[in-house]
């Protein structure tokens, strides 16, 4: 019975180690980028070229060390259309099935799941003949496509905004994004492509960057950029002498909202990791080195998407309202593990005789010489103006706990003249 119950245990300690390794593995996967692959073949027909290249590439998912949210079951090509044959332009739709359900495949795969259980998927490559067969010089989605080829889509619109009026910031000029350290008396160049900063979901351009998800000062200067890969953070520690690319995470989406903190020792990162039936999911990413990202797992920050953090494990989260209109923040000193929740007093406002409570969103906190300011917007429905633009409330604390209305602010952007 010893020798049993020994070869158990260390069968059960075999099993876990296995199963940290595993994991390890799964931590650190990174998949291969489809720009640059390429395949060995003597044929020329671009069509049998390109299932080929399918049936190879796509082999790498189906391995037993990717991880679920990568991971297929199944695939098979529905058409192929060549596009522009002298300049290698192929249309690959195809189907799959993922090995288990999971929020990634969506986005990742840029799929959309049908009734008989299989995702279906799009993409547009430019297939360029080597030596030894072909290599993929470009990926794009077929919308993209048309907006390349098609003279009226050629330039999609571009949304330009004002430079804020503030001494450390960002600006464009002819798709190139820059900063400046003293109110625009002279810009550095951020290196980094038009595409991944201000590029959307639906092929347009905004040059109007999340409020929060950027830094721009003498000490930290970073933005988040999303590209064929994932999400990363170009970052200048020396007010743009030099610049670092940190990769953050390789399954990402490009939500309606991010938000970007510097503490004494790490950096967080709270963004969108996919989209579902109309529905943002939300992450929060920390890292001490700037080179390796942890997600971070407190109670307090699953799902949510507007967190500051002001100090190193200290935040404060969004959480809505109470049944008397209050905002609510919930409040953490350990990265989102144990929290309070903060009842945050709604500020009245009278218009023709009609009292309301405008103020009822979380969007930002700061301190200033040993005062916590916290920013409440008002959400989505909000039509509280003045001066052509939406009316924020600001309220103080001393103590970082309790807080007291201090006074209205407008900072909502310009458009460029």
């Amino acid at each position: 019975m010893k020798k049993i119950g020994l070869a158990l245990l260390c069968l059960l300690m075999a099993c876990g180690v296995s199963a940290m390794v595993l994991y390890g593995i799964w931590n650190q996967y990174n998949p291969t980028a489809i720009i640059g692959s390429s395949i060995q073949t003597e044929n020329t027909d671009v069509k049998e070229v390109t299932e080929q290249w399918f049936d190879e590439f796509f082999k790498q998912y189906e391995e037993p060390f990717v991880p679920f949210e990568f991971r297929i079951r199944d695939k098979r090509v529905k058409t192929i259309e060549v596009l522009n044959k002298e300049e290698g332009f192929v249309q690959l739709d195809y189907e799959f099935r993922p090995a288990s359900d999971n929020p990634y495949v969506t986005s990742y795969y840029t799929a959309a799941l049908q009734e008989n259980g299989w995702y279906v998927a799009q993409v547009v490559l430019q297939l360029e003949k080597t030596l030894n067969g072909y290599t993929v010089k470009n990926k794009m989605s077929p919308v993209q496509y048309q907006i390349q080829t098609d003279p009226s889509l050629r330039k999609p619109p571009t949304t330009h905004y004002a430079m804020a009026d503030r001494k450390e910031t960002y600006a464009f000029s002819q798709n190139q994004l820059y900063v400046t350290y003293d109110a625009g008396k002279s810009f550095t160049e951020v290196p980094v492509p038009y595409e991944d900063i201000a590029g959307t979901n639906n092929s347009t351009y905004n040059e109007l960057l999340p409020a929060h998800g950027y830094i721009v000062s003498r000490d930290f200067t970073a933005f988040v950029c999303y590209d064929e890969t994932g999400s990363y953070l170009q970052y200048s520690e020396d007010m743009g002498k030099t610049w670092e690319k940190s990769r953050i995470i390789s399954r990402t989406y490009r939500g309606d909202t991010l938000y970007l903190s510097k503490t004494e020792n790490s950096c967080y990162i709270t963004l969108a990791t996919d989209r579902s039936l109309g529905h943002e999911y939300y992450s929060t990413f920390k890292s001490s080195d700037l080179k390796t990202w942890k997600q971070l797992s407190g109670k307090v920050l699953n799902e949510k998407r507007d967190i500051i953090f002001i100090s190193d494990g200290t935040a404060y989260v969004s959480a809505g309202t109470d049944e008397q209109g209050n905002p609510l923040v919930y409040y953490t000193e350990d990265d989102g593990n144990t929290y309070t929740t903060l009842t945050i007093p709604a500020h009245e406002v009278e218009i023709l005789g009609s009292s309301f409570k405008p103020f009822v969103q979380m969007e930002y906190v700061y301190q200033e010489r040993g005062i916590t300011y916290m920013i409440v917007a008002q959400g989505t429905d909000g039509d509280y103006i003045k001066n052509n633009a939406l009316v924020k409330g600001r309220y103080k604390s001393k103590d970082g706990i309790n807080f007291t209305f201090d006074k209205e602010i407008s900072d909502s952007p310009t458009l460029a003249g």
